[in-house]
């Protein structure tokens, strides 16, 4: 058993989450128990996670997207009231890393995404206030867009979209990895010198960018390229403190 300030105190340190400048709340989001003994893992707090979580028998809930948001405004019902009240009715603390979750150099999602493709980290991109959040990565044995894909479907366990200039080049000697909605950061990722952009999702302008700028672009899925990060924190949390964790799926196809 663990108390809830320690863990999240040990969090914000290994994160360094105070240094990101981000729209969501970083840490403690809901107060729950302040002992914890089962810690549950998601990569978003939907009603699914929250219920598995109770379920279980969870103490708290660690995630990637949590409740609160800065362009929140307005009531407090429909699935965000029934959200909390899960939490509240079953005295669960959620807990929330966005940013600092992706950007983190060792444990964040973009660096453990291009390690689990092949690649090793050859410089950053993509910096939101001072911090960088994207990874460049470069493999000994460069790959087509082809095997790019066939990697990513392995990783990510579903099938990637290719978007962009395709056919050129035939081989990817730079790729940036940017989990979740990270298709803005096409101009950065060329600027880095990438040949190609891993990323979660992808909006309708996406293609004729990339294919302007001479970019490949893949959508390996948001919630299929944000799952490590979280996961690794609660690796290292079971490490460091006195507690069980365990990891709630949910498979997002977008």
């Amino acid at each position: 058993m663990a108390r809830r300030d320690d863990l999240i105190r040990w969090s914000d340190e290994r994160l360094r989450a105070s240094a990101f400048s981000d729209v969501a709340v970083n840490g403690l989001q809901v107060a729950g128990r302040r002992e914890i003994s089962r810690l549950a893992v998601a990569v978003s707090a939907s009603q699914f996670t929250l219920l598995q979580a109770v379920d279980w028998g969870a103490d708290a809930i660690l995630v990637h997207h949590g409740l609160l948001w800065g362009s929140r405004n307005g009531p407090i019902d429909g699935p965000f009231a029934e959200r909390l009240r899960l939490l509240l009715a079953n005295d669960i603390s959620l807990i929330a890393y966005h940013l600092p979750l992706d950007g983190h150099p060792e444990i964040g999602n973009c660096a453990l995404l291009a390690h689990a493709a092949g690649y090793e980290p050859a410089g950053r991109f993509a910096v939101v206030g001072s911090e960088p959040l994207g990874v460049v990565g470069t493999r000994t044995d460069p790959q087509s867009v082809g095997q790019l894909l066939e990697t990513m479907a392995r990783v990510t366990e579903r099938e990637p979209l290719a978007v962009g200039a395709v056919g050129n080049p035939s081989v990817l000697a730079r790729v940036g990895f940017l989990t979740g909605s990270g298709y803005s950061a096409l101009d950065e990722a060329v600027a880095a010198g990438c040949a190609a952009l891993v990323t979660g999702d992808i909006r309708e302008t996406t293609m004729a960018e990339a294919r302007e700028v001479g970019i490949v672009v893949v959508a390996a899925g948001h919630e299929a390229t944000e799952r490590l990060g979280v996961q690794a924190l609660a690796g290292e949390l079971t490490d460091n403190f006195a507690i069980e964790a365990r990891f709630i799926a949910d498979p997002n196809p977008i």
